[in-house]
């Protein structure tokens, strides 16, 4: 009996020996997680000046394209950064986007039926309550007396008819910043914008994203197939910073920054708008995608 004893103890304490290693290396991979989260925040801030700097100083020289990416790799420390400026042009105003821009996002990009996809950009109008006279489109826009309602990009999930699911194939395609304009740029346009304009063919949308990495991006014609009607010259002075922080060969982070180019007084001639989390994946991703 003393013996059997013996045994159950040994075999206890191997067990609470065995939890307490797991739990530490669970700790230790923990805190090693949050220090590159940290560090990939310290680099993806810096490398995001350091781009927007560099953005102003190209402009002033040779007359830089506002419209287009502008791309720039810097490397902090052990930390190697890409940072992709891509003009508010490039993505869908959910104050200002028309319904047939709204529907061929919904369902090019976001995978709904057309009568799914035309009910639900039908109640994106709703909600915002005719902040966009339709009839303005491809002019000025006309001015709501009434401020916008969506005031930040999950104001969507609150739309009678979206789901997680489409939510997330559209967040990245889409802003709620009162600067955007009615249509999109395709020289600054996001994969699942193309998708939209493009009706969703997939060949349309490599070919713009390929021909967007040649030195004169501005020069690029447009095949047959694109929807003209919602497209648009980029420009203004708001970006949304895709910012890639490979802190390993196998680890890298991603942070995406809204930055207002308005310039103010006392600092720097920008400022940080919305810093979204840093994100981890596995692979870098592609301009504008």
């Amino acid at each position: 009996m003393a013996l059997a004893f013996l045994l159950w103890m040994l075999a206890g304490l191997s067990l609470l020996v065995a939890g307490v290693v797991s739990l530490s290396l669970s700790d230790v991979r923990s805190t090693g997680l949050q220090l590159d989260q940290a560090r990939a925040e310290a680099a993806a801030a810096g490398a995001a000046h350091l781009a927007l700097r560099d953005m102003l100083n190209i402009q002033a020289e040779n007359g830089f394209n506002s419209g287009a990416v502008f791309t720039r790799q810097y490397r902090l420390g052990e930390a190697a950064v890409t940072v992709r400026a891509l003009p508010i042009a490039g993505f869908v105003g959910l104050n200002q986007a028309p319904e047939g821009l709204l529907q061929a996002l919904f369902q090019y990009a976001g995978g709904l039926a057309a009568g799914d996809a035309e009910g639900l950009a039908r109640r994106v109008l709703e909600r915002r309550g005719g902040a966009l006279q339709l009839d303005a489109f491809p002019g000025d826009r006309v001015a709501s007396e009434s401020p916008a309602p969506f005031m930040v990009v999950e104001d969507l999930l609150r739309v009678p008819g979206m789901t997680r699911s489409v939510y997330d194939r559209v967040r990245l395609a889409v802003h709620a910043d009162p600067a955007g304009g009615p249509g999109v740029d395709p020289l600054a346009a996001q994969a699942a914008v193309l998708q939209a304009l493009a009706h969703g063919d997939p060949a349309l949308v490599d070919f713009v994203l390929d021909r967007r990495q040649d030195d004169s991006p501005g020069d690029l014609v447009l095949p047959a197939g694109f929807d003209q009607e919602f497209m648009v010259s980029g420009g203004g002075g708001v970006y949304c910073l895709e910012i890639d922080v490979r802190i390993t060969e196998d680890r890298l982070l991603q942070q995406r920054i809204w930055v207002d180019m308005g310039g103010r007084t006392g600092g720097a001639p920008w400022r940080f708008t919305r810093v979204f989390p840093v994100a981890t994946t596995a692979t870098a991703s592609g301009v504008g995608q």
